[in-house]
C-alpha cells in the first residue's frame, strides 16, 4: 500500500464531507439541519488535520481528531431541545440526509479496508479510529433524518412512549 497517497485520498474524502456539510448547512433553512451540518462540516476538518499531522510526522496524533461518540449524542440531544418546534423541511434538506449517509459509509469502508491492509499497529489504531469516528457520524446524520421528518415519532421512540388505551 501506497501510504501517503492513500492518505491523500483519505484528506480528499474528508474534504469532500466538509465542502457539501458546510454547503447544506448554507442552504437550509431548517434549524436542526443547519446545526447539524455545521458540526459534521467541523468534524471532517479535524480529520484532515490528524491525516495531515500523520503525513508530516508519520506519527497519529488522535488529542483533537473529533468528538467522542457521547460527545456528539450530547449535541444532538442539546440541538434538538433548542429547536423542539417544528421547522420547515425541504425534500433538499432530505436529499442532504441521504447523501451525507452515503458519504459516511463509503468513509466508513475506506478506512476499514486500509486498516485491514495496515501493517502496523499504529496504522491499525489510526484507521479504527477513523472508522469509529464516521461510524458515529453515520448514527447522528439517521437520528437526524429521523427528528427532522418525524419529530414526534422520534421523541416516542428515543423516549419509549407507549399507548394505553380503553
Amino acid at each position: 500500500m501506497d501510504l501517503k497517497n492513500t492518505l491523500k485520498e483519505a484528506l480528499a474524502f474528508e474534504q469532500k464531507g466538509h465542502d457539501i456539510y458546510k454547503a447544506t448547512a448554507k442552504k437550509t433553512s431548517n434549524s436542526v439541519v443547519k446545526a447539524t451540518f455545521n458540526y459534521l462540516a467541523e468534524e471532517e476538518l479535524k480529520h484532515k488535520d490528524a491525516i495531515k499531522g500523520y503525513i508530516e510526522k508519520e506519527k497519529i496524533d488522535i488529542s483533537n481528531s473529533g468528538n467522542k461518540k457521547e460527545d456528539t449524542e450530547k449535541f444532538f440531544t442539546t440541538t434538538v431541545n433548542e429547536f423542539k418546534e417544528k421547522t420547515r423541511l425541504s425534500s433538499d434538506d432530505l436529499k442532504a440526509h441521504e447523501t451525507a449517509l452515503e458519504l459516511e459509509k463509503s468513509s466508513y469502508n475506506f478506512y476499514k479496508e486500509l486498516h485491514k491492509k495496515s501493517d502496523t499497529q499504529e496504522l491499525k489504531k489510526f484507521f479504527k479510529f477513523l472508522m469509529e469516528q464516521e461510524n458515529t457520524h453515520y448514527e447522528l446524520i439517521q437520528k437526524a433524518y429521523w427528528y427532522v421528518k418525524d419529530p414526534t415519532g422520534f421523541y416516542a421512540e428515543e423516549e419509549q412512549w407507549f399507548i394505553e388505551g380503553g
